[in-house]
């Protein structure tokens, strides 16, 4: 998996799902397709088959400010399109390096890291920048920034957590770990801490007023999935194949034991309908019981395809990518470029698109 990161040939991309007014955004490779929800009709796609753009792949997230749609892309350049015709709104912005990472938007900004190092703050509306200089961190930043509250926190292959001043850029302080850190940081407002897992293969919290570590989980590979809060659990799936769940204040098991999945996880976990739902690197959709880590089915569901891209979770016209929600349907997107819609109540399939039409 860092191997496609890291410049082979023709890096494939893993973006994930997103919703915007009515229409699900999902990534295949080198484009971004807008479908109908519902129908998964067809809208646009960016680029279109006609267009000049390259940008040779979407590893990702697409992030929704009002009608624009945001896009990093592999080429180190961040696309804004119009979210009903995927039109450019304005000019792309580059950087020195692939945008592997994810956006994060706030009411007029848009904040993004890149592999050259850099955090980026730019206005939403005409793609100028908005801090006086872009933050450099010691290595390539490879996730998506989180925004709470004024503070804009930021993970980077240098090993560190770093919790930025959202409107000038200024560092407030970091946390130094003892491996990249490519996860996403997750801010727990109940607790008052930030999870993140590393390549030192722990997941973490930090509490951000003492700027010290108050637990940490060690895992046999990665954590570089997303994590999950919700009730005062942490879950987190790791590259060692095995979903972890511990109380949130302490990091003690939340379980007996892990839950072993057949292959290592990437993808983000949710919770839906009361069901813990995992992908593993192979394309098998686990339910789990939140409470004890059991089987909540009796076999796996096999989308015999790899997945890394974080699932999406679908409430009609709304969603919550990531997190928990009571609706039972969940779109995913496989390495074969498979939209599948999952009933989660079921964990049946209960539709397949293939994005590219072939």
């Amino acid at each position: 998996m860092a191997s496609a990161c890291a410049g082979v040939a023709s890096p494939e991309g893993w973006a994930s799902p997103v919703l915007s007014d009515g229409l699900v955004l999902a990534a295949h490779r080198d484009q971004l397709f807008a479908l109908e929800v519902g129908s998964l009709d067809p809208q646009w796609a960016f680029p279109s088959d006609e267009a000049d753009e390259d940008v040779v792949a979407l590893y990702g997230d697409p992030a929704v400010l009002g009608d624009t749609v945001f896009v990093p892309g592999f080429d180190g350049a961040l696309y804004a399109l119009d979210a009903a015709s995927g039109e450019l709104r304005w000019e792309p912005f580059e950087t020195d390096g692939p945008l592997i990472g994810g956006v994060a938007v706030s009411l007029d900004t848009v904040y993004f890291g890149s592999s050259d190092g850099k955090v980026y703050a730019l206005d939403a509306a005409s793609g100028q920048p908005r801090w006086d200089e872009p933050f450099a961190t010691g290595d390539e930043v490879w996730s998506t920034p989180t925004l709470a509250g004024d503070t804009l926190y930021v993970t980077s292959l240098d090993g560190r957590l770093y919790a930025l001043d959202a409107a000038t850029g200024a560092e407030r302080w970091s946390f130094s770990t003892d491996a990249g850190v490519a996860s996403p940081a997750v801010v727990d407002e109940e607790a008052g801490l930030v999870y993140v897992g590393g390549f030192d293969s722990r997941l973490r919290a930090i509490d951000p007023e003492t700027r010290e570590e108050q637990w940490s989980v060690k895992a046999d590979n990665w954590f570089w999935t997303r994590p999950l809060v919700a009730d005062g659990t942490v879950y987190a799936g790791s590259l060692d194949g095995n979903i972890y769940a511990v109380d949130a204040a302490t990091g003690d098991p939340a379980w007996p034991e892990p839950f072993p999945a057949e292959a290592p996880v990437r993808a983000a976990l949710v919770i839906v309908g009361g069901v813990l739902i995992a992908i593993d690197k192979d394309g098998n959709v686990y339910g789990i019981d939140p409470s004890d880590g059991s089987p909540a089915f009796d076999a796996p569901l096999a989308l015999e395809s790899e997945v890394l891209a974080d699932p999406l979770v679908i409430t009609g016209a709304e969603s919550e990518p990531n997190g928990a929600s009571a609706s039972q349907d969940v779109l995913v997107v496989t390495a074969d470029g498979e939209l599948v819609q999952i009933d989660a109540s079921t964990l049946q399939e209960s539709g397949r698109l293939n994005l590219t039409g072939d």
